[in-house]
C-alpha cells in the first residue's frame, strides 16, 4: 500500500502521507516510504525545493501510529522505531535543498516534531499545534526539541515544550513556531502563492543559500543533542505513566 505520495508543482516536489484513516499517523511502512521519496526529490536537480504535506484538511500527521507501536513496551523496544522515524528528520533538516511542511491541519506531538524538521511551516488557519507528548508520559523523541531549540527563540520554544500545550495557529505564529497563516479561501492556493513566492528562484540558487546555513551549523552536535533526545523518550517509553497513557487512547477507540 502505499502511504507516502509524491507529485510535482511546477519546481517543487510534494511529498504527501496518505493515511487520512488514521489521522496520518506515522507507522514503519511510512518511515521507510518517507526516506525513499525525500532521498529520490533530494537528488533531483530539476527539483527546487519540497513541501511536506498530508491528506485531508483535518490533520498534517498526528505522530506516531499508536496502534502500530503498542506492543513496544520496553526501552530496548521503542529505542530502534523512535530512532528510524529520527532518520527521518535527520534527511530532512539537513536536506540540501529547501523544504516547507504545508500544515492542511492539526500538528501535535510527532506531528510538529516532522513539521520542526522542515525550513518553513506554513499552515491553514484554525488548526492546532502543539508538543504533546508530556501529556502522555513522554519527551519529543524524533528530534523536534532540538530542531525548535535550533529554529525559535528558545524561551518560546521552552514554554511549547514544557507546557505540552495545544496552541491555536495564530499563537504558533506569533510565537516563531509557524512562519506562516493562511487568511483567504481557497486557503490551499493562498499557502502555494506565498510558499511559490518565497522560493521562487532556481535550484541552484536556493540550494546554495540552504548550503551555507547548514554550514554554519555544527552538525555533530546537533546529532549528538538528537541521540540524547531519543534515549531519554525510549527511557520514559518503559514507563507506566506511558503504558497507562496508550492503554487509555486504545480504550477509546
Amino acid at each position: 500500500m502505499t502511504s507516502v505520495i509524491v507529485a510535482r508543482r511546477n519546481q517543487a516536489a510534494i511529498i504527501t502521507i496518505h493515511r487520512p484513516e488514521q489521522r496520518n499517523a506515522i507507522n514503519f511502512e511510512v518511515m521507510d516510504q518517507l526516506t525513499h521519496a525525500i532521498e529520490t526529490v533530494e537528488a533531483d536537480e530539476s527539483v527546487s525545493y519540497i513541501v511536506l504535506t498530508g491528506s485531508g484538511e483535518k490533520v498534517f500527521c498526528s505522530g506516531g501510529d499508536v496502534r502500530a507501536f503498542q506492543e513496544l513496551q520496553t526501552e530496548d523496544q521503542a529505542y530502534p522505531m523512535l530512532r528510524k522515524m529520527g532518520n527521518v528528520l535527520d534527511r530532512l533538516f539537513f536536506c540540501k535543498k529547501p523544504t516547507v511542511a504545508l500544515l492542511n491541519g492539526h500538528a501535535v506531538g510527532g506531528g510538529l516534531e516532522l513539521a520542526m524538521a522542515c525550513d518553513y511551516r506554513v499552515a491553514r488557519a484554525n488548526i492546532q499545534v502543539g508538543f504533546i507528548q508530556g501529556s502522555i508520559g513522554l519527551t519529543t523523541g524524533w528530534g523536534g526539541s532540538t530542531y525548535a531549540l535550533t529554529r525559535m527563540n528558545h524561551s518560546e520554544a521552552l514554554t511549547m515544550l514544557m507546557s505540552a500545550d495545544r496552541y491555536s495557529s495564530e499563537e504558533a505564529l506569533m510565537n516563531g513556531c509557524l512562519s506562516y497563516v493562511t487568511r483567504e479561501l481557497p486557503w490551499k492556493e493562498e499557502a502555494y502563492h506565498y510558499i511559490e513566492n518565497l522560493l521562487k528562484r532556481s535550484p541552484l540558487i536556493l540550494s546554495a543559500y540552504k548550503t551555507y546555513w547548514l554550514n554554519s551549523l555544527d552538525r555533530n552536535f546537533i546529532r549528538l543533542r538528537v541521540e540524547e533526545e531519543i534515549k531519554s523518550c525510549a527511557c520514559l517509553w518503559a514507563t507506566e505513566e506511558h503504558h497507562r497513557a496508550v492503554e487509555a487512547f486504545l480504550n477509546r477507540g
